[in-house]
Formats: structure tokens, sequence, C-alpha cells
């Protein structure tokens, strides 16, 4: 009787895991596919009526905030998502902005230079939605290339 249980642990076990490891892939998969459309639908499309889809209502303050003053003087602007890492509720985009300067950002008048930048979002979600964020970008080369001094 103890090695019937003893190999009924053997056979389970492996299964268990296997199952656990294909719904952890499964969210993990599905937390991407939720930054890759924000990304369409939100940053690239402007629809900001769609950001309740892709934001909790915890979010701390109101995301997308930092997009408006960019896409006023950069109204092409653009986000490309270069990659992305995921891990359990944790979602990391290496992105690149592009547009061209064509209203006043950052007390910098329009130069109607095409400039790109480079940065990295950590994005942490809950149920499928976003409910924490950290962005880190070239702030200095965006401005250089803008021609600030």
């Amino acid at each position: 009787m103890k090695f019937l249980v003893f190999l009924s642990a053997v056979i389970v076990m492996p299964l268990l895991s296997a199952a656990q490891t294909i719904k952890k892939t499964e969210h993990t998969m599905n937390n991407k596919a939720v930054i890759k459309k924000m990304y369409e639908e939100v940053f690239n499309k402007r629809d900001m009526s769609n950001v309740s889809q892709f934001v909790s209502a915890t979010y701390p303050g109101t995301f997308g905030q930092q997009l408006q003053p960019l896409i006023a003087a950069f109204p092409d602007a653009q986000w490309l998502i270069k990659d992305m890492v995921a891990e359990d509720d944790k979602v990391v985009v290496f992105q690149q902005f592009e547009g061209t300067h064509k209203g006043t950002f950052q007390d910098i008048p329009a130069t109607g230079k095409h400039v790109t930048g480079e940065g990295i979002v950590k994005y942490e979600l809950k149920d499928g939605k976003i409910i924490s964020s950290h962005v880190l970008t070239d702030r200095l080369g965006f401005l250089q290339a803008l021609g600030a001094r």
C-alpha cells in the first residue's frame, strides 16, 4: 500500500508542476499582451478613453499624465516596443519614442527636428491591469537632440 501511495506521488507531482508552469506562462503572456495592446491603442492611437481597460483604478496618480505634454509638442509621436521581458506580474518594456518637435516642450520652442529617445518602463499588473509603473529614459540625450543646452 505504501508503495502505491509513493508511486502515485511520483506520477502526479510532475503533472501538477507542469500544469502550474503552463498556467504561469499563460499569465505572463497575457500580461505582455495587455501592455502591447495598450501601447497600440493608448500611446500610438491616442485613445485615452481606453485607459481604464489597461490601468487599474488603484493606480497611483493619473496614468498617462506624462504623455500629454509629449503629444502636444510631438503630434506625430510613436512608441515602439523594442523588447519586452515578463515574469509573474511584472513586465519590462524597452521602448523607443520618436516624433517631430512641432510645439513647445519644457520651455523649448518647436525646432522641427525629428528626434528619438530610448527608455525602459517596468509595469506591475494585477488581475490584468496596471497597478504601478516606473519609467527610466535618457532625458539628457533627448533634450540634446532638441538642441537644448
